[in-house]
């Protein structure tokens, strides 16, 4: 059988994916799950031993395109962790083990494919698709008709992520990374208005007349965007964002504000994707920020958000790509447990009855989930009767107000919550109940549905837990301390259990 390989790599969140010819998804990781190393830019060798020599390669972005506008290849995250500089990528590709990839997408063609080919629903002409990130090649929004051609776009650096990465950065956050937090810490905090005029007209600069004549030199000329007036312009605004936050605001009301900012600047490109489409496919980096999800779920008749937003989803984007225009195919055959598998025994209602007498404890086994959301197989679980929140936030090593996700059986959802809900957190509710370890200060939570076709053991422990309390949820968040990836192996959740005193199942 034919096989499709995707791959991501080089600025942050490296992964592989792989397609089978039917459709079919035998296997997709992250890097960092196997190197051990938080966002990780390159793929560790042993991952590339799931490639074969005859599989059909497919790289997520365009280098050329990327290196001729924005003046280099992006080798930022590679630069940074491994000490891998440009002059280096051509020695790294062809692949560890002498592969060339063979194809290549676009950026925000990989995301938009990524969910595309995962939407839940057969109609394709009723459907548009948007990315929003920092920036691929050079876009940083666009959407697309179901036939894959852009129809809008805008281009760096007016960027939603950028914005976004900015706050982070000038909180003394890391960006790519820490945006959870800001968007968790917006709720402790109020708009500054001031803060909020300076992102509009950093943003919003980009529209000025004096952007478009340097856009059109740049353009005629064939020079890249990174070197031109537009980065001056840039830079200039950032400088005068990080001092204003650094000494005239505090993270809480910086993280409200450009909170704020973002979901009214992503529902207006919400609503321009409504025009052409009734339902959405989502992807890109800022496609994880459940709030904004929220937002922009009434404006569709359906909604689907990539299982993996960010630059790692584009591994399984770029392949699918490929194999859709190999096969003509149109839906994948997939679930979210598409990484290591953990094959050992485990019993549910040792599980359930371990966590009604000692509250807390983690689950390694079965297939590893793909994306950011540990969704049963890599997770750590605990009593929702209890207020165990900071308990779990002092295991995590996280910030004690960081809220937890609920996994709940999903014929009870609607008893204890209101609003959008599904199977991978992607959206945030109301909550209808008292349980304060699952509920954030704003009165909400980051829904985890739980199927009775769910392929995680997660469904039989919370039966097992429901029989025994009556109560059917348990906090879910992921195996894994702050800055480190989750438990991907039996050695990794050995280890994880001596070293953090936490028992794995």
């Amino acid at each position: 059988m034919k096989r499709y390989v995707g791959f991501s790599e080089y600025f942050h969140d490296a992964a592989i994916a792989i397609v089978n010819e039917d459709g079919t998804i035998p296997w997709a990781s992250q890097a960092e799950r196997y190197s051990g190393k938080k966002n990780d830019a390159l793929i560790p060798p042993e991952m590339w031993k799931f490639v074969n020599k005859d599989d059909h390669v497919t790289f997520y972005e365009d280098r050329d395109m990327r290196r001729e506008k924005m003046g280099g290849y992006r080798t930022h995250g590679a630069w940074a962790m491994h000490g891998f500089s440009s002059d280096k990528v051509e020695s790294h590709t062809p692949m560890h083990n002498a592969l060339m990839y063979d194809d290549f997408n676009e950026h925000h063609e990989s995301h938009c494919a990524g969910a595309f080919f995962t939407r839940p629903w057969k109609s394709k002409e009723d459907t548009v698709m948007v990315s929003v990130d920092g920036s691929g090649e050079l876009e940083s929004m666009v959407i697309k008709d179901h036939n894959f051609k852009t129809v809008k776009r805008i281009t760096w650096p007016q960027s939603l992520g950028c914005i976004y990465g900015l706050i982070v950065r000038s909180t003394g956050m890391t960006p790519l990374r820490d945006e959870y937090i800001i968007m968790g810490l917006a709720c402790y905090g109020q708009v500054d208005d001031y803060l909020y005029k300076l992102l509009h007209n950093c943003y919003y600069w980009n529209e000025t007349e004096e952007a478009k004549k340097i856009k059109q030199i740049v353009d005629f000329e064939g020079t890249c965007y990174a070197e031109s007036g537009l980065s001056d312009k840039y830079s200039q605004y950032s400088d005068r964002i990080r001092d204003y936050v650094k000494n005239h605001t505090n993270p809480e009301n910086a993280a409200a504000t450009v909170q704020k900012f973002f979901e009214v600047e992503v529902i207006k490109i919400m609503k321009e994707a409504r025009k052409y489409g009734s339902k959405l496919v989502y992807s890109g980096g800022c496609a994880q920020n459940v709030v904004a999800n929220t937002l922009i779920r009434p404006l569709f008749d359906e909604m689907h958000i990539a299982i993996a937003p960010s630059d790692a989803g584009n591994s399984l984007g770029c392949a699918a790509y490929t194999w859709h225009k190999q096969t003509g195919g149109t839906h994948l055959d997939w679930s979210p447990y598409l990484g290591h598998n953990i094959d050992r025994e485990i019993n549910p209602k040792e599980v359930a009855k371990y966590l009604t007498e000692n509250k807390v404890c983690g689950v390694a086994n079965g297939k590893a989930e793909f994306g950011p959301r540990a969704l049963g197989n890599r997770s750590l679980i605990a009593d929702v009767r209890y207020d165990v929140k900071d308990t779990v936030n002092d295991i995590k090593r996280r910030h004690r107000f960081r809220p937890f996700a609920p996994a709940i059986l999903s014929e009870y959802a609607d008893q204890y919550f209101e609003g959008p809900m599904n199977q991978y957190m992607q959206f945030t509710s109301i909550a209808k109940h008292d349980y304060k370890s699952v509920t954030h200060k704003d009165g909400t939570a980051r829904v985890q549905l739980v199927e009775p076709d769910c392929q995680s053991v997660i469904r039989q422990i919370l039966e097992e837990y429901y029989e025994l309390t009556g109560v059917p949820m348990l906090l879910n968040t992921s195996l894994n301390i702050r800055n480190k990836p989750m438990v991907n192996t039996i050695e990794d959740a050995n280890e994880w259990e001596t070293k953090y005193k936490v028992k794995v199942f």
